[in-house]
């Protein structure tokens, strides 16, 4: 009886978990329209998740730009033309990225992984502010947007491991960590405004990837943690490919409620 009882349990749960994780996600999707539509016309109501405006401390370098002036609230991703690490080793510029490539990612453990590039996000801006972090290392800075996450590790504190933080909240001295989970040193922060820019972010499902020989997150403007919690219908939706013209209009929302907030 107990047998039959398990096997009737399993022949259940595997015709009917497709279904469950699709209305799970049309419910996150419609609680999402809910919750962007009373933002955009009660904006307090999302305080309480994000950040305060973006620091600006000035930089102690000459080739640094920054200023003491309050910045908007902005949106995160990477300069597109930023180089990729695949799964075997090699590199590929964000812009030439499809969905299915197999990238390297970083697990909590340490380790590093192959996994599949679940969906890019593009957003087209008229005007960008980007920060390029150098290291030193002798390989191109990595660009990416002040509200954008990456992994590190601040030299002003005890602070036994990396964790994610804001690229605005980076000053010369700080460590980020490379690909070879070696951590290295930030040397010089620069300030780039570029106009008409494609901005983008590639998602896996261990909520990270590898740019520049460095480990950032695939999330922005929340905290990475808040992120990755709040992206687990999306990322399971993805992940078991169902409804792929449904995928779009997530896409499409996604970039309609960027132009709203930002």
């Amino acid at each position: 009886m107990d047998r039959r009882f398990l096997q009737f349990k399993r022949r259940l749960a595997t015709r009917h978990l497709p279904t469950i994780i699709q209305l799970v996600v049309i419910s996150f999707v419609f609680a999402t329209i809910i919750y962007m539509s009373a933002k955009f016309f009660y904006p307090s109501i999302s305080n309480f998740m994000a950040p305060t405006t973006l620091p600006t401390t000035p930089r102690s370098t000459t080739t640094t730009i920054r200023t003491t002036t309050q910045q908007p609230f902005e949106i995160g991703c990477f300069f597109d033309k930023t180089n990729v690490t695949l799964a075997d080793g090699s590199t590929r510029s964000l812009d030439a990225l499809n969905i299915g490539d197999e990238v390297l990612v970083y697990l909590s453990s340490g380790q590093f992984e192959k996994s599949r590039v679940l969906t890019v996000f593009n957003h087209q801006r008229s005007s960008v502010r980007f920060l390029d972090i150098y290291t030193t290392d002798d390989q191109d800075p990595l660009r990416l947007t002040p509200s954008h996450s990456i992994l590190i590790k601040k030299n002003n504190i005890q602070q036994s491991s990396f964790c994610y933080d804001y690229a605005s909240n980076i000053v010369i001295g700080d460590f980020v960590l490379s690909a070879q989970s070696k951590p290295k040193q930030v040397i010089n922060i620069k300030e780039t405004i570029l106009y008409n820019q494609t901005i983008s972010t590639p998602l896996t499902f261990e909520g990270n990837i590898i740019v520049n020989n460095l480990i950032a997150s695939c999330y922005a403007t929340y905290h990475h943690k808040f992120m990755h919690i709040l992206s687990i219908p999306i990322r399971y939706w993805y992940q078991i490919e169902t409804f792929p013209q449904f995928n779009h209009f997530i896409i499409h929302l996604i970039e309609f409620y960027s132009k709203l907030s930002f």
